[in-house]
């Protein structure tokens, strides 16, 4: 954890099935004050156990996934009500897919080619939303 703040640290878990692109994404969020990552998945399955587990805050989700899509997690994290907020990243940003994606509940539909600079500031807006 990076954080000096005395709040208890934000929960981001990360699901994308490159370990690339989840190393990269791990080093964006968890160089953020007051963000801790709790958890790690590269299909729907093994993510939705896992952010529940980890009681995340913050779910950062890859639309196109081992065995399902991201799309597949957010219905089945609104199924279970899970008190998280879905931040879709992609390479395929197609205004079908953002559509699609927060209709299902994600809050926010991010290019991962051009928009990580926008992930980090949503993420620091959350955690000083919290604060």
């Amino acid at each position: 954890m990076t954080s000096t703040s005395a709040s208890t640290p934000l929960k981001v878990f990360l699901v994308e099935d490159s370990e690339l692109i989840r190393k990269r994404l791990r080093k964006l969020v968890a160089a953020i004050d007051g963000v801790l990552v709790v958890g790690e998945a590269g299909d729907p399955a093994t993510a939705l156990a896992g952010i529940a587990e980890a009681a995340a805050d913050v779910a950062i989700v890859d639309l196109h996934l081992a065995h399902g899509t991201g799309l597949d997690l957010l219905k089945a994290l609104t199924l279970r009500a899970l008190p998280v907020v879905p931040i879709v990243v992609t390479n395929d940003p197609a205004p079908e897919y953002r559509h699609e994606c927060l209709a299902a509940g994600a809050r926010h539909f991010f290019d991962k080619s051009t928009e990580l600079d926008q992930v980090r500031r949503t993420i620091r807006g959350i955690v000083e939303a919290r604060n």
